[in-house]
């Protein structure tokens, strides 16, 4: 009989331990929007892995998600893209951690609909509501410059005022604010506004399980390189794979050709796969003379690398680490931003860097025709 209530006790005892076990039971998304058609599908991309993870539809205002992220991190539910309608694709960046979340928004202004839920959001929504004005009228402008409507030096200035002030303001939420994922991933993008010392101040100041995140390991890497490449300095070679595995050195590369271009991009950036259109024809109209391009890939899943590769027709050497954007060969080249490219000679050099995306013409191609042409002519 003893042994009978001490089995008892300890299955008790089980029993109760158990129910003190924190299961962690994934994130529950919630959302009230308006304005929108019923029926209307959103879908739930991780923006890491450029792909859709989940959808849903919008049924009398609301819609659910539910699911479980091994990491905290940024990504976009969005709308269907259609072509013959741009205006109806709508997005919205937000943060998703294994909490309940709501979202409240309308149609209209969908990109700046409210996100709430844990400290996270909190000081996500702190950030981005501080700012909602500035990306608004960035967003303004950038589709005047689109549609080719107004003074584009004047835009340019009016935009450049912007990135300024934003930037200050996410300096100083890091700043004031640094021991949380926000002002991590934030750093990715303002690095090189803190010193080295700096940053290691800030890395030392967080929480383990920051320092062991995507962007905290990130942050260390960026703090262990020595010089980040510049206009006019010797390149830093790099090493990946090309999609039949097999091994690329940028430094192999370069002495072979006149002129290289390296282009980061992404399978989920779309100006990087319209760029890739306009390397296509400067790669036909060059290869012969001297001409080489590396698009080196951000990419962390290798089937949507190769999917954007095979749809684009990259012809010319594509290679990759796996490791996205905190890897150590775009933060040696200070990529904050794609699709960036740079110039390099047959002697290292890095004679011209660009930023962005010119829907009227290719990167370095005023360059490479100058440079070309002349040789022709000689």
């Amino acid at each position: 009989m003893r042994f009978v209530f001490l089995l008892l006790a300890l299955l008790a005892l089980g029993c109760s331990n158990k129910t003190k076990i924190k299961i962690d039971p994934g994130y529950e998304i919630h959302g009230q929007l308006t304005q929108f058609k019923d029926s209307t599908m959103l879908l739930l991309d991780d923006l890491v892995l450029a792909k859709t993870i989940d959808s849903t539809l919008v049924i009398n205002n609301a819609f659910s998600l539910s699911g479980k992220v091994d990491e905290p991190g940024r990504y976009v539910l969005k709308t269907k893209y259609d072509p013959a309608n741009p205006d109806s694709f709508k997005y919205l960046f937000f943060w998703i951690d294994n909490s309940e979340i709501t979202i409240k928004g309308n149609y209209e202004d969908f990109r700046y609909a409210k996100v709430e839920g844990s400290k996270l959001h909190q000081l996500a929504w702190e950030f981005s509501s501080a700012r909602a004005d500035l990306d608004k009228k960035r967003e303004k402008i950038v589709d005047s410059l689109r549609s080719n409507v107004g003074d584009r030096d004047e835009l340019r200035r009016q935009m450049h005022e912007i990135d300024s002030i934003t930037t200050a303001m996410s300096i100083q939420f890091v700043s004031q604010k640094p021991n949380n994922l926000i002002s991590l991933e934030l750093l990715t993008f303002v690095n090189n506004k803190f010193s080295k010392s700096e940053l290691k101040k800030i890395y030392d100041g967080l929480d383990e399980e920051l320092k062991q995140s995507t962007n905290g390991l990130a942050l260390i890497n960026y703090i262990s390189i020595d010089k980040i490449v510049e206009e006019g300095d010797k390149m830093v070679s790099m090493t990946g794979e090309n999609l039949k595995g097999e091994t690329v050195d940028l430094s192999q590369v370069i002495p072979q050709n006149e002129y290289t271009i390296l282009d980061f991009w992404a399978a989920g950036c779309g100006p990087c796969r319209l760029q890739s259109k306009q390397y296509a024809e400067l790669y036909t109209k060059y290869r012969e003379q001297g001409l080489e391009i590396v698009s080196f890939s951000l990419d962390k899943n290798r089937k949507t690398w190769e999917a954007a590769s095979n749809e684009d027709n990259i012809t010319w050497i594509n290679m990759s680490d796996l490791k996205g954007t905190t890897g150590k060969a775009p933060m040696t080249y200070g990529v904050r931003g794609i699709p960036n490219s740079f110039l390099i000679d047959k002697n290292g050099i890095v004679i011209a860097e660009f930023f962005g995306y010119d829907k009227d013409k290719a990167p370095f191609s005023d360059e490479l025709t100058a440079f070309f042409d002349a040789d022709t002519n000689n």
